[in-house]
């Protein structure tokens, strides 16, 4: 996972936490995880029979194809079924079979304990994001299913996870992110 240094100050991703799913010499993508939009996930399926009616929040995953949508899930054997997704650490995985997943008895319940829906998410080209680690707009923490699916507000989970660095953690954690906001 990576958290924005207190000092980010960029509107897409100040005090955000975000799962990384892919990182090599080609570039990055992840998916911010704390922050919520307006739509909930029956508003994107409003005819379909078993998520029409599902109330969970739909998560922002970044400022990237804001058009597609990603599924992180806990979900593992049977139930992630045949096509149960990409692990990407800690029993996270993203992309599933939504369709098997649903039918499934108590999927509505599962998927509000167990699933997130991310719109769009971030991308970084080739070195770039290990070029902005190395400045300090991002700080590396293991990753943390509790943070993933945390339901507190973006700021909150953000602090949480800051807290987590040990070290002066705690401390950047109360930092306003200009200081000339003392």
């Amino acid at each position: 996972m990576l958290l924005s240094a207190p000092a980010l100050l960029d509107p897409n991703f100040m005090h955000t936490v975000v799962l990384m799913c892919q990182h090599d010499e080609e570039g990055a993508f992840g998916l911010v995880v704390n922050r919520t939009t307006q739509a909930r996930v029956g508003d994107l399926f409003p005819d379909h029979p078993d998520l029409g009616s599902l109330d969970l929040k739909v998560r922002e995953g970044g400022p990237v194809a804001r058009d597609t949508l990603q599924l992180i899930h806990r979900f593992s054997g049977d139930l992630a079924g045949a096509t149960g997704g990409l692990e990407v650490g800690d029993g996270i995985r993203i992309g599933a079979d939504l369709e098997s997943l649903v039918r499934r008895p108590g999927a509505a319940e599962a998927l509000e304990e167990h699933a997130r829906f991310v719109v769009g998410y971030s991308g970084w080209a080739a070195g770039q994001l290990d070029d902005e680690i190395r400045g300090g707009s991002w700080l590396p923490l293991p990753t943390a299913a509790d943070l993933v699916f945390a339901d507190g507000a973006a700021e909150e989970v953000w602090r949480a996870a800051i807290r987590r660095l040990g070290g002066g953690g705690a401390s950047l954690a109360h930092l306003p992110p200009d200081p000339t906001w003392n």
